[in-house]
């Protein structure tokens, strides 16, 4: 693929009165989500004895050469977060299966992990895939990561290289963080502090176990009191350069889509712009839309939800 062909303009329209990319922010995190698909539980060991909680939704028509779509959510989301259940809903009307994959600690998770997650933790998403592809091998299999997640997709897409190959046959990733120290210290600015008030809030609540009543004031002393010691990184900043998946952009070797609206309050989209990518690598933009917003006409299915027409319409043809 051409570089120039790696960036395309989107026309997402916006409602009217809508365009301030905190409306649309703000709107998307509190959407109704509808009710979920049928689902069942399904449990991933992970090798170093924690488990992961996945809700799998599989039509009744649905056979083991058709696709298998796992989503994985962002920061404080979980397999009930609003887009996931739209998502694996419309899915699984597609006739393909869905699977809702909780990171550590997460939705039906709660529990069943000593450990939080974190920003990088890609294996724990090779292994869900790998788990699924011992059992249904002939399947190709989409990998759709939303904010956090979708670093997390990203980092896993660029780590496989060709080694993708038979595993994933695709991965999405919507208003990704791709370089996590700035995407910290964009929270820590005036007109994010709604936002980093709002994280905080959730993983001072679910994070208690390893906070011991601390309070924590930005992103960056919640990834130095937590998230480096129970993994090992020596602070915030060997988190954030070890787990950013900006640098292995590069490195993939399956199509890649990338999207991000251009006015993200607290993801600078032109971490992609000055980077080099893998030819397997495209990005899309739309100039509105907030951080996972994309609140705006999209047709009489999908009707204001235009991101997931968006997504759906990848996933029909990935």
């Amino acid at each position: 693929m051409s570089a120039e062909k790696q960036f395309a303009q989107l026309d997402f329209q916006p409602f009217q009165g809508c365009s301030s990319p905190h409306i649309q922010t703000v709107f998307a995190r509190f959407s109704p989500p509808g009710k979920s698909p049928p689902s069942q539980p399904f449990l991933v060991p992970l090798t170093d004895g924690d488990l992961l909680s996945c809700q799998l939704s599989t039509p009744p028509t649905w056979n083991p050469t058709e696709k298998t779509i796992l989503l994985v959510h962002g920061l404080c989301g979980n397999h009930e977060s609003s887009y996931m259940v739209r998502l694996s809903r419309k899915i699984y009307n597609m006739g393909y299966r869905a699977v809702r994959i909780n990171l550590r600690c997460c939705g039906s998770g709660y529990g069943l992990a000593r450990r939080p997650y974190h920003g990088g933790i890609s294996d724990d998403l090779l292994q869900v895939a790998q788990a699924l592809n011992r059992q249904t091998p002939r399947s190709p299999t989409i990998l759709i990561g939303f904010s956090l997640g979708g670093n997390i997709a990203v980092k896993l897409a660029g780590e496989l290289g060709s080694q993708a190959e038979g595993l994933l046959s695709r991965t999405i990733a919507v208003c990704a963080p791709l370089d996590l120290a700035h995407t910290a210290h964009l929270l820590t600015l005036p007109h994010n502090r709604f936002y980093q008030s709002y994280y905080l809030h959730k993983l001072q609540k679910d994070a208690q176990l390893w906070l011991n009543k601390r309070e924590i004031n930005t992103m960056v002393e919640f990834d130095s009191l937590v998230t480096a010691p129970q993994w090992g990184f020596k602070d915030a900043a060997d988190y954030y350069e070890k787990s950013s998946s900006r640098k292995l952009l590069q490195q993939i070797r399956h199509p890649c889509t990338l999207l991000y609206a251009q006015d993200d309050p607290f993801i600078d989209y032109r971490q992609c712009t000055d980077t080099t990518l893998s030819p397997h690598v495209q990005v899309f933009f739309t100039r509105h839309g907030g951080h996972m917003g994309f609140f705006g006409w999209a047709d009489p299915e999908n009707r204001y939800f235009w991101l997931d027409s968006q997504l759906l319409k990848w996933v029909k043809h990935g």
